[in-house]
C-alpha cells in the first residue's frame, strides 16, 4: 500500500491552499452562512473594478475580441481569472490543480511576443484563459482524478487537448474537481472533498465535471473543457445553469485523459467538450478545434472540417416529454413546456411530438458497457491507499455491477448498432433537425441523491451530440405534487419524490437538452443558434 489516503489527502490539500496568494484570501465569515454564493466575488474585495468587469460582464468570445483588439493584455485577463478562480475555490471547493504562476508567466510571454511583432496574426484563442477537468494531463501537474493512489505523480506530457489549446494561444491556469470513480453526479472524493453548488450549497454541483460547472457558474472561468461518458458535461451544466456541449466521440482530442475503467473496455467512449457561460463560446471552441487539424494531436480523432453551413430558416424540433423511465418533476415539466411554447410562438420552429423507443433497455446496456469486467479494477485502485467508497458512489452501486462475457460484449455491440439505426430512422422519417427534452428528470438535487443518468446516457450509447441550455429556474409556483404523477413504477416514484417544493429548490436552474445527428455537430450548433435566443435565460451574461 502506498500509504494511508488521509495523510496523502491532507498533504495534497495543503499544497493546493498554499498556491493561493495570501492577498487573494477572503474571510470565511463573509460567506459561511450564505446558501447562494454567486454574489460573493463582487463583495469580497479581492477583485479590482476592472477585474470584476473582465470576469463578470463578458463571455469568452467578447473577452477574446478585446484581447485581440489590445484593449486588455493577456496578463491583465489571466490575473483577473486566476483571482476569481481563487475566490471560487474558497467558496465551493472546485479546484484540484492550481498553476496560476505558470499561467501569468505564459500570459506575460504572449504579451512580450505581441509587442515585438505587432503585425503578426494572432492564433484563434490568443490569451484566453481556459480551465480543464482534472482528468486531462497537464505537464508537471498531477492527474489524480480524486484518487490518493495517483497523487504526486505529475504528468510527463500534456494531454492532446492541452497541447492543442496552448498551440491555439490559450492560457491554462487550473484543473477542476470530479467524483471518486469519475462516474457519479456528486463531485466528491477522498482527496479534495466535495464541490458545492454555488447557486445553492444544499444541492449537488453535479458530476463528473462538477468542479468545472461550479467554477464557471461563479465565473472563475468562462470556458472550460470536460468529458462525458454518461452525462458528465451535461449533468453539471444543468446543475449549475451553464451551457454544456457533448460532441460526437472523437471530434475533440481525448488522448491523455485518465479514465478509471479497465483499459481497452471502452465500448462506449468518453467525449471531450466545452462548458461555458454562453452557447456561442461552445461554438467558438468547437470551431477552433475542427479548424486546427486536431488529428495531429490524437490518432483517434475524427477529422471533420468546419464547413460554415448555412442556417436553416425553419426548423423542425422533436419534443420528447420524458424517457419512459423517469417522470420529470414539476419545474422541469414547466421549463420544457415554456421552451416549447416560446418556440411555437416564434414562427421559426415547428414542434413535432416524439417518444423514445426502448430507452430502458438501452440504458441497461449502457450500464453493462460501463462495467464490462466488473468492479475489481476500481476496488484495486481504492485499496492501494485504503480508500472507502464515497456516499454518491455507494448510491449508484457501481462497485457491485457484474461483468460480462466476451459473447455478452459482442451481443451488446449488436444491440447498440441496431438501436443507433432505429433512432436515426426515427429522426429522418420525422424530418426533424434535432430533439428537445429534459437533461434529467429533476434539477440539481440534495447531496448524494442523484442516481440515474438515463436522460443523458442514452445519447452516449447512441453517440449523438447533445447540448444543455439553461432556460429558467425553480420558482415559488413550482409546488410539489402527488407521487401518483410518477408514471413508471417504484423506481420512478423514488426519484420523483426528491422534489419537495420551492423551499429547498428555489433558484435551482431549469434546463433543456437538445440532441442532434451523429457527426453533424456543426449543424447542431446552427440549430442551437436559432433556439437559444428564443428560449435561453437572458441573465447569464452577467453574474
Amino acid at each position: 500500500m502506498l500509504g494511508d489516503y488521509r495523510s496523502i489527502a491532507a498533504e495534497k490539500r495543503l499544497q493546493r491552499s498554499n498556491k493561493i496568494p495570501k492577498e487573494w484570501l477572503i474571510a470565511p465569515e463573509t460567506f459561511h452562512e450564505a446558501t447562494n454564493v454567486l454574489k460573493v466575488p463582487f463583495t469580497c474585495g479581492v477583485l479590482t473594478d476592472v477585474e470584476y468587469r473582465i470576469t463578470s460582464d463578458h463571455d469568452a468570445t467578447a473577452v477574446l475580441e478585446k484581447l485581440k483588439a489590445g484593449i486588455w493584455s493577456a496578463e491583465q485577463v489571466t490575473v483577473a481569472f486566476c483571482k476569481r478562480a481563487a475566490i471560487s475555490q474558497q467558496l465551493v471547493n472546485c479546484l484540484t490543480e492550481i498553476f496560476f504562476d505558470e499561467a501569468i508567466e505564459r500570459a506575460q510571454q504572449l504579451d512580450r511576443e505581441r509587442a515585438k511583432n505587432p503585425g503578426k496574426a494572432l492564433p484563434p484563442l490568443w490569451g484566453l484563459p481556459i480551465s480543464l477537468k482534472d482528468s486531462f494531463d497537464v505537464l508537471g501537474h498531477d492527474t489524480s482524478t480524486g484518487l490518493a493512489c495517483y497523487v504526486n505523480e505529475p504528468a510527463k506530457e500534456n494531454s492532446a487537448i492541452a497541447a492543442l489549446l496552448l498551440d491555439l494561444g490559450a492560457v491554462l491556469y487550473c484543473k477542476t474537481n470530479l467524483p471518486q470513480s469519475i462516474m457519479t453526479a456528486d463531485s466528491d472524493n477522498n482527496v479534495f472533498g466535495r464541490t458545492l453548488n454555488p447557486q445553492n450549497i444544499a444541492l449537488t454541483a453535479g458530476g463528473s465535471t462538477g468542479g468545472e460547472g461550479a467554477l464557471i457558474a461563479l465565473r472563475g472561468s468562462i470556458l472550460g473543457v470536460g468529458t462525458d461518458i454518461g452525462g458528465s458535461i451535461r449533468v453539471p451544466s444543468a446543475c449549475n445553469g451553464i451551457y454544456g456541449f457533448r460532441p460526437s466521440v472523437g471530434l475533440v482530442p481525448h488522448d491523455g485523459v485518465r479514465d478509471l475503467t479497465v483499459p481497452g473496455t471502452d465500448g462506449v467512449r468518453s467525449s471531450a467538450g466545452p462548458m461555458a457561460t454562453s452557447f456561442r463560446d461552445c461554438s467558438l471552441f468547437l470551431k477552433a478545434i475542427l479548424e486546427a487539424d486536431a488529428w495531429r494531436y490524437d490518432s483517434t480523432t475524427i477529422s471533420l472540417p468546419w464547413r460554415n453551413l448555412p442556417v436553416k430558416q425553419k426548423l423542425r424540433i422533436g419534443l420528447v416529454q420524458d424517457d419512459g423511465m423517469y417522470t420529470p418533476s414539476p419545474p422541469v415539466r414547466r421549463g420544457l413546456k415554456r421552451a416549447a411554447d416560446l418556440l411555437r410562438q416564434s414562427n421559426q420552429v415547428e414542434i413535432v411530438p416524439l417518444m423514445l423507443p426502448n430507452a430502458k433497455e438501452h440504458y441497461h446496456d449502457l450500464l453493462v458497457y460501463w462495467s464490462l469486467s466488473g468492479s475489481d479494477y476500481y476496488i484495486e485502485q481504492f485499496a492501494r491507499t485504503g480508500e472507502p467508497e464515497v456516499p454518491s458512489l455507494k448510491a449508484i452501486h457501481l462497485l457491485s455491477f457484474p461483468g460480462t462475457t466476451l459473447q455478452g460484449y459482442f451481443d451488446l455491440n449488436v444491440r447498440r448498432a441496431a438501436a443507433a439505426k432505429q433512432y436515426l430512422r426515427i429522426f429522418l422519417s420525422s424530418r426533424i433537425d434535432a430533439i428537445m427534452m429534459p437533461p434529467a428528470p429533476h434539477t440539481a438535487v440534495p447531496l448524494d441523491t442523484w442516481t440515474t443518468a438515463s436522460y443523458t446516457g442514452l445519447f452516449n450509447f447512441l453517440d449523438f451530440p447533445a447540448v444543455v441550455i439553461p432556460v429558467d429556474e425553480v420558482r415559488d409556483h413550482d409546488v410539489a405534487d402527488n407521487l401518483t404523477n410518477a408514471k413508471y413504477g417504484p423506481d420512478d416514484a423514488a426519484v420523483y419524490s426528491l422534489y419537495t417544493g420551492p423551499e429547498l429548490y428555489k433558484g435551482a436552474s431549469v434546463c433543456v437538452q437538445v440532441v442532434g445527428y451523429r457527426h453533424s455537430d456543426e449543424a447542431l450548433i446552427n440549430v442551437i443558434g436559432v433556439l437559444d435566443p428564443i428560449i435561453g435565460r437572458k441573465d447569464l451574461q452577467k453574474r
